[in-house]
């Protein structure tokens, strides 16, 4: 889900954002797994799996 060109650059937070926006727009609903995956410079690397 793009959230940068509406809140701009939210860090931390992109994560949690995506998953709402995506909520908003019906992409996931109630018991779906969703698997957020955050990247950053380097060989940095996390993975989450959760139930909407």
């Amino acid at each position: 889900m793009p959230a940068v060109a509406e809140h701009g650059n939210c860090a931390a937070a992109s994560l949690p954002l995506q998953l709402v926006k995506a909520r908003e727009t019906d992409r996931i609903e109630p018991g779906d797994t969703v698997a957020m995956i955050g990247l950053a410079s380097g060989m940095s690397f996390g993975l989450a799996l959760v139930r909407w």
